[in-house]
């Protein structure tokens, strides 16, 4: 390798000029050779890394290999071919060499001849600039490589002339530092030689992950080709398939040419019955045009119709109310001319009468006398009847206003109780009493203003409600007895059942406090007995927090008062609650019973006032 590389550092010409130039010949050669080294797999191609295998062979360093591939590569293809490298070698060195290896013999010989006269001028420029320094150079070289080949380092250093021109310098000018500088390239061969090591070493492995590469790549190529050859005969399947649906495009485009053209012909008869059409359409729209003129003409000598109808038929409604209001008054007019006889004939008749009462008082004094007795005497009774229909209205009044008093008071006060009965007929004995006594007191004034009015008419109606009213109290009584009866058999089936199963239960809060305030009011414990509250659902419950009886049934409520049982702390009374609760309502039934009973007495009085004033008052006038 130093002999490549020593010519590297200095020309060839100017060491060995009797040697004559290559030929063109052994320049293909050698490229031929060259591209064989870089491409030591035979792919056919060679890359920048083949490239830079040529290191050794072409003293040159891997940017001056890179550039060279570079300036050789001008297509920027990333690869160079046997005829692209052969080509672009021959131009690098001074000589373009021909593409590929057939060609011509004169042509040949032509290249050869110019590239001898070429070389032959430049070595004759040479031999004369060198010819007195060959010797001594000569010499020099020789010493400078025995004393490398002494210290180790010819095929160390690569810059040897630099290293020989220092080591010539040294020996002509101080020649006590060559033992140094001796000990120093020793030092520096011993060193490079180990680098060069680790550098073969390094490249070995370089080439190999080169070589792995290089395989992966083929195999990366190959598998691209073998896609690419698939891709292709899938291509080429459907292009099989594209033409033969092209060809079936193509027919079925005939078959649609083919109808389109029966279209045409069919559009052509049809333009023409559409031309007839329209004529047709053109006459039938002049004939529309003229029937709707007429038709609007038609329609508004109808419309003046209709408004001559509508305005004769509004005249004759007109004259249908006139109608209709003079035979109305026409009947009033009789109606009040047969009122006016009837009056007339009423009033004569009372002159009638009051000329012979008095034709006859005149005859007879005495009689006359009489008449007038009665006459005050009959006045006097029609006042006193007045003033004592007045009174019993006032009565009967106040009356009213004390049914409604103890029916608000029932519903007010005493309405606790009424959830512990089963049915609603308390609550609607205790609304119907304010009913009644809202309606009694409503008839009191009627009858009061009847009497000071003096109508007979008003007397009737007056009549007839205190009628009804003494009626619906006899119903009442009876209803009273009767529901008696009837709460007295629902406290004795129901109020156990309703204290034991509702008390203190969701949703019964009225029946609770209920319980409660008759427990507290009347002073005892349970429906029967205190021995009811042992059935309670809320006793036996958790809610009850042990206690045997409710609060209530102390007789000092404090809370937690009904875990004691003793009859010191729990009202023991004999019965239970359902004998005090009979003894409370058959007292207020007395109560309405009795007030029934006054009320009823006193209407029968009024009945008997109005009668006699009725009876007292003469025919009204009109």
């Amino acid at each position: 390798m130093d002999g490549p590389r020593e010519a590297g550092a200095s020309p060839g010409p100017a060491r060995e000029p009797p040697d004559p130039p290559p030929a063109s010949g052994e320049m293909l050669a050698k490229a031929r050779e060259l591209f064989q080294l870089c491409d030591k797999e035979a792919r056919g191609f060679i890359t920048k890394l083949d490239m830079q295998g040529l290191q050794g062979e072409l003293s040159l360093s891997p940017d001056q290999l890179e550039s060279v591939f570079h300036s050789l590569d001008r297509a920027g293809l990333g690869y160079l071919t046997p005829d692209d490298f052969g080509l672009g070698l021959g131009k690098f060195v001074g000589m373009e060499l021909s593409q590929g290896t057939s060609g011509s013999p004169r042509l040949r010989q032509e290249e050869e001849e110019t590239f001898e006269s070429g070389w032959s001028e430049e070595l004759e420029q040479e031999e004369e600039e060198e010819e007195e320094e060959e010797e001594e150079e000569r010499k020099e070289r020789k010493r400078f490589s025995a004393t490398m080949e002494q210290l180790g380092a010819s095929g160390v250093l690569e810059e040897r002339q630099q290293v020989r021109t220092l080591w010539a310098r040294l020996q002509r000018e101080k020649p006590e530092l060559l033992a140094p500088f001796e000990e120093v390239l020793l030092f520096v061969s011993v060193h490079l030689r180990e680098l060069s090591q680790d550098r073969d070493s390094m490249e070995q492995a370089l080439r190999r992950r080169e070589n792995d590469h290089e395989r992966e790549v083929r195999c990366l190529y190959e598998e691209m080709e073998q896609q690419i050859r698939a891709e292709r005969d899938r291509c080429q399947n459907q292009d099989a398939s594209h033409q033969d649906r092209s060809a079936a495009l193509q027919r079925v485009l005939h078959s649609k040419e083919q109808e389109l053209e029966s279209l045409g012909q069919q559009q052509g008869k049809l333009e023409q019955e559409l031309r007839e059409l329209s004529r047709r359409q053109a006459a039938a729209q002049a004939d529309n045009a003229r029937l709707r003129r007429q038709n609007q003409e038609l329609r508004a000598e109808l419309e003046r119709n209709r408004a001559e109808l509508d305005q004769s038929r509004a005249q004759l409604d007109a004259a249908r109310d006139q109608l209709h209001n003079l035979r109305r008054e026409a009947q009033l007019e009789q109606e009040q001319r047969h009122r006016d006889v009837f009056v007339v004939s009423k009033n004569m008749q009372k002159e009638r009468q009051s000329l012979l009462r008095q034709l006859e008082l005149l005859r007879d004094p005495a009689r006359a006398a009489e008449m007038g007795d009665y006459e005050k005497q009959e006045t006097c009774g029609a006042v006193c009847l007045k003033y004592l229909l007045f009174v019993f209205n006032c009565c009967f009044w106040l009356a009213g206003l004390g049914v409604m008093a103890v029916g608000i008071w029932i519903v007010a006060l005493k309405s606790d109780y009424i959830s512990l009965l089963a049915s609603n007929f308390y609550t609607a004995t205790a609304y119907l009493l304010v009913v009644a006594g809202a309606v009694v007191m409503v008839t009191g004034i009627l009858g009061c203003c009847a009497t000071f009015k003096e109508r007979r008419n008003l007397l009737r109606l007056y009549f007839i409600l205190l009628l009804i009213i003494f009626l619906l109290e006899i119903l009442a009584g009876i209803l009273a007895y009767v529901s008696h009866q009837q709460m007295n058999e629902e406290l004795k089936s129901g109020l156990k059942s309703t204290m034991t199963e509702k008390y203190r239960q969701p949703g019964a809060a009225g029946v609770t406090s209920a319980v409660d305030k008759l427990q507290q009011e009347f002073k005892c414990c349970g429906s029967n007995s205190s021995e009811d509250w042992k059935d309670s659902l809320w006793i036996k419950s958790g809610d009850a927090n042990n206690r045997k009886f409710p609060d209530s049934c102390c007789k000092t409520i404090v809370d937690g008062c009904g875990q004691r049982d003793h009859a010191s702390n729990i009202y023991k009374v004999e019965g239970g609650c359902i004998t005090k609760l009979e003894i409370f309502i058959r007292e207020h039934l007395k109560i309405i019973g009795a007030v029934g009973i006054g009320v009823a007495c006193v209407q029968i009085f009024g009945m008997i006032f109005t009668c006699c004033l009725y009876k007292s008052l003469k025919l009204e006038h009109y």
